[in-house]
C-alpha cells in the first residue's frame, strides 16, 4: 500500500469532495426537474467543485511547503545545538581525561578546544545555547571540575528546553 503523505491525503480528500458535490448536484437536479436537469446540475456542481478544489489544493500545498521548510530549519538548528553540546563534552573529556593527566596530548586538547569554540560560535545556534556554551567553555578553560560539570549540565538543560517539542 502506498504511504499516505500530506499531498496524497489532500488529493484523496479533494477527489472525494468533488465526487460528493457532483452526486449532490445530480440528486438535487433529479428531485426538481428530472433526468435532464440532474445531468446539468451534476455537471455544474462537479465543475464548481473541481475549480474550488484546485484553488484549495494550491493554497494547502503552499502551507505544506512552508511547514516543511520551518521544520527543516528547526531540525537543523536542533542538530547544531546538540553538536555544540557534544563537542563541548568532548573538550571536557580532554580537559579531565579518565585515564589520567597524560591520557590526552596537548595537541588533541587544543584541537578539541578549537572545534568546541567554532561550534559554539555558529550563527545557527540560538542565543541562549550560545551563552550557556560560552559559560561552559570558560569554566573548562579554568579547569575547575565541579564548576565544569555544573556548566555542562546547565548547557544540556538549555539545549533540551530550547528544542523540546511543543
Amino acid at each position: 500500500m502506498t504511504t499516505i503523505t500530506p499531498a496524497r491525503a489532500l488529493l484523496l480528500l479533494v477527489s472525494g469532495l468533488v465526487c460528493l458535490t457532483t452526486a449532490s448536484g445530480a440528486l438535487i437536479g433529479a428531485l426538481f426537474g428530472g433526468a435532464g436537469l440532474a445531468l446539468l446540475t451534476a455537471a455544474g456542481a462537479g465543475a464548481a467543485g473541481a475549480l474550488g478544489a484546485l484553488f484549495l489544493r494550491r493554497r494547502a500545498w503552499t502551507h505544506f511547503e512552508a511547514a516543511r521548510r520551518e521544520a527543516g530549519m528547526r531540525g537543523y538548528a536542533d542538530g547544531i545545538a546538540h553538536g555544540v553540546l557534544l563537542h563541548i563534552a568532548a573538550y571536557e573529556a580532554a580537559v579531565f581525561p579518565r585515564s589520567g593527566p597524560t591520557g590526552v596530548t596537548p595537541e588533541e586538547r587544543a584541537a578539541r578546544r578549537t572545534v568546541a569554540y567554532r561550534m559554539a560560535a555558529l550563527d545557527e545556534v540560538s542565543q541562549r545555547v550560545r551563552e550557556a556554551a560560552a559559560d561552559a567553555l570558560a569554566v573548562l578553560d579554568a579547569a575547575d571540575r565541579t564548576a565544569a560539570q555544573d556548566a555542562l549540565a546547565q548547557l544540556a538543560a538549555v539545549v533540551r528546553q530550547e528544542y523540546a517539542c511543543p
